[in-house]
């Protein structure tokens, strides 16, 4: 009794040594799956003897910690130090969303606390969502190359300027200057107009301030940009009770984003500031700068989020399924298959003697689905994946 307790003693203090936050070897290698497998430890303070209540505590940490790792896997660094606040409030207020499920692998207690070790299946796809609906943008893939067309007039302008007329090509707008920067430091990739050479006939098509959607699509198309965004942005004197030197200045900046492949609009934002200075100049182009700013990050996060949903639109994805002879156990395969996150319909296309194609409508790719079923645990019966492609899988019945 003695050596079990030096024991435990001993094993409390090498989990207090360790960090504490210990990924499945699985989890390292499936950075793209649905769900993240992940193993932690929790502590919770005993007082007055209710170990139940700081157990429970120790495991609700846990839960919290599970989550606070996986978002660290998914979003940069400097996005989660950007949104630190707005993230820690999603965590401990939505916790129970993101656990699709735990299980206490140990426990160890002495008087003042109570330690847990649990394992924990996080919803990436469930976080994701929440972090989007945020504003923070989660980049699974790359970003598309994006071409501004904004004009833009000062004050003191009678007129729009913009970059493609043929007598402006080297003017800069100063709001596209801070949208091009914000979205630039959110991962999107920028073409640099400066470097654009266009002939007398593109110059005659596209020289005027206001494109139209197809037009600025086709014309992002030529120079191989994969989103555009267009419109204008403006920046006047305001009436202001702040004395005779300084003046008020209203910056504006209206865009739309439309991808050059289809022409469809895919975001849009109106953004305005306001600032005060005895500069014209100076306070003109600082109304201009932020209100620019603003834009950006909201282009940003929409433009992300419309990118990002072709990877989660439904796909048709094929398993053939091995092992079918035994009826039984091919009804349980596909009664866990249908109830499966992400699935959202299946068919049989094909049944021989001892195999079987299914047809399955899954939020995610192959392999994703794939790493699903691998953390699955299936009711008296085992699977072997032997083969994963891009659209399909094939998949061995194994008796329980």
């Amino acid at each position: 009794m003695h050596s079990a307790h030096n024991l435990a003693k001993i094993l409390l203090s090498v989990l207090v040594l360790l960090a504490i936050v210990v990924p499945l070897s699985d989890a390292q290698v499936e950075e793209q799956s649905l769900i993240k497998t992940v193993v932690v430890i929790g502590t919770g303070a005993i007082y007055k003897g209710d170990s139940a209540s700081a157990r429970e505590a120790a495991v609700s940490g846990s839960l919290i910690l599970a989550v606070d790792m996986v978002t660290v896997e998914i979003l940069p660094i400097e996005s989660i130090a950007r949104n630190f606040k707005a993230i820690n409030e999603i965590i401990y207020s939505q916790t129970g969303e993101f656990i699709q499920g735990y299980k206490v692998l140990a426990e160890s207690f002495d008087e003042k606390q109570y330690r847990v070790m649990v394992q924990a299946a996080v919803s990436i796809k469930a976080l994701e969502e929440k972090l989007l609906e945020a504003g923070i943008m989660v980049v699974k893939k790359v970003l598309p190359k994006t071409l501004f067309l904004v004009a833009e007039q000062h004050f003191e302008d009678n007129l729009l300027n913009y970059w493609w007329g043929k007598d402006s090509t080297f003017f800069e707008a100063i709001a596209k200057v801070s949208m091009a920067e914000t979205l630039s430091s959110e991962g999107f990739s920028i073409i640099d107009h400066d470097n654009v050479m266009l002939n007398d006939e593109l110059y005659t098509a596209y020289d005027k301030p206001d494109l139209n959607n197809q037009e600025a699509a086709a014309f992002g198309d030529l120079l191989q940009a994969e989103v555009v965004i267009l419109g204008k942005s403006t920046a006047f004197i305001v009436p202001n009770t702040m004395g005779t030197n300084i003046r008020s200045f209203k910056g504006s900046v209206t865009v739309r984003a439309i991808r050059t492949d289809t022409g469809d609009q895919i975001a849009s934002t109106i953004q305005s500031a306001v600032t005060a200075n005895s500069d014209e100049i100076a306070g003109s182009l600082e109304a201009l700068t932020i209100a620019g700013a603003l834009a950006g990050k909201e282009l940003a996060s929409q433009i992300a989020a419309a990118w990002q949903q072709e990877d989660q639109l439904p796909g048709m994805v094929e398993i053939v399924l091995e092992g079918t002879g035994n009826l039984a156990n091919f009804i349980k395969f596909r009664s866990m298959l249908k109830d499966m996150p992400g699935v959202e319909e299946m068919q049989i296309k094909e049944i021989k003697s001892n195999q079987a194609i299914i047809m399955v409508s899954f939020q995610g790719s192959a392999k994703e689905l794939a790493d699903a079923l691998i953390l699955k645990t299936f009711e008296s019966i085992g699977i072997n994946i032997y083969e994963v492609s891009e659209k399909s899988l094939r998949i061995g019945l194994v008796p329980g």
